[in-house]
């Protein structure tokens, strides 16, 4: 009998399950949150209290021995992603996995290798392929808007993030303990997936990266070229410690230029070519993981299509784990 309503376990309940991609799973068209679980299980149940939606159970294996649940979420930091992942492809289900994968290569090929087995299926949360403003850019690109697109500039900066001043930690995020690697591998990953999103696959790649501060135990200066589908040329920097934020990316044609902000969703998309110069607003969406949640739900039940897959998160991967392994090569 075909699915005609996608069930949800969803493991962990952090930051990224509140305001990005749990409200989704209960949200989009014939989906379901049945389950939650946390190492913390007053959490689960606070969470389940305050959404109104899914029971707790008492731990990550007890949801995938669910008959009633299709697919698990692993919403954990990346230290944890292969241990779920596998419990997933194991137990017979599919798994939409948070970026990165996993904590470096090997990890992520073993994941990759257990849903070769499983023939169950594993989306990754590179939420920004299933956003409206990102899927209208793919599409004037598509439509040639441009011409024939030939280069992409990127420059990203931010203010050094400081420890807590109470307790003199950081978030998780800069803790190559827990996520895997540097700010690059575990944030701006979404933004090298968008650019396979928009011009991929990618294919060769040149990588450095490295730390000209204290800010951070890993880099806070990245570079990086990339070369995209016909040869489309990608240069980025990123700064990490700089005096002011800055979020650039300009896409280049021989008939026109896009141009947009990577993180300000409420930004419009600039395009420029013989017509004159126009701004493309899209509404922004409330939950900016949501829209992909219903991609994937669509794809399950054989409407639709994801397009953000083991396969394409893969080669982002490798990427990510190249300018992580840059900062060590300096730093050692």
């Amino acid at each position: 009998m075909w699915m005609q309503t996608v069930n949800w376990g969803m493991i962990g309940c952090g930051e990224v399950t509140e305001t990005k991609t749990g409200p989704g799973l209960y949200l989009a068209r014939d989906s379901r949150l049945v389950g939650i679980t946390s190492r913390t299980l007053s959490r689960a149940q606070a969470w389940a209290d305050r959404h109104g939606h899914g029971r707790v159970y008492e731990n990550a294996a007890a949801l995938a021995r669910d008959p009633e649940i299709d697919i698990l979420y692993v919403a954990t930091t990346p230290d944890s992603h292969k241990q779920y992942a596998l419990l997933a492809a194991e137990s017979g289900k599919h798994c939409y996995l948070e970026k990165p994968i996993a904590m470096n290569m090997r990890e992520a090929a073993e994941i990759q290798e257990a849903f070769r087995k499983s023939r169950t299926r594993c989306f990754v949360a590179h939420y920004r392929r299933g956003m409206g403003r990102f899927k209208r850019i793919r599409e004037l690109l598509l439509a040639g808007e441009i011409g024939r697109v030939r280069c992409i500039r990127i420059f990203r900066s931010q203010r050094a993030v400081l420890p807590d001043p109470k307790t003199g930690k950081r978030n998780w995020k800069y803790d190559p303990a827990y996520s895997g690697g540097g700010i690059f591998f575990e944030g701006d990953v979404h933004l090298i997936d968008l650019m396979d999103f928009l011009v991929g696959p990618l294919t060769c790649w040149q990588v450095c990266a490295d730390r000209l501060t204290d800010a951070y135990p890993a880099e806070d200066l990245a570079s990086i070229i990339l070369r995209g589908q016909e040869g489309v040329l990608i240069s980025g920097l990123w700064d990490y410690a700089a005096w002011k934020p800055q979020d650039e990316v300009e896409i280049c044609g021989d008939k026109g230029l896009i141009r947009f902000h990577y993180a300000d969703n409420s930004s419009p998309t600039i395009l420029e070519n013989e017509s004159g110069t126009r701004e493309i607003c899209v509404p922004e969406e409330r939950y900016v993981g949501a829209p992909q949640v219903q991609d994937i739900v669509d794809d399950l039940l054989g409407r639709g299509n994801c397009s953000s897959t083991l396969d394409t998160a893969m080669r982002t991967m490798e990427i990510c784990c190249g300018m992580w392994q840059s900062y060590l090569n300096q730093n050692s």
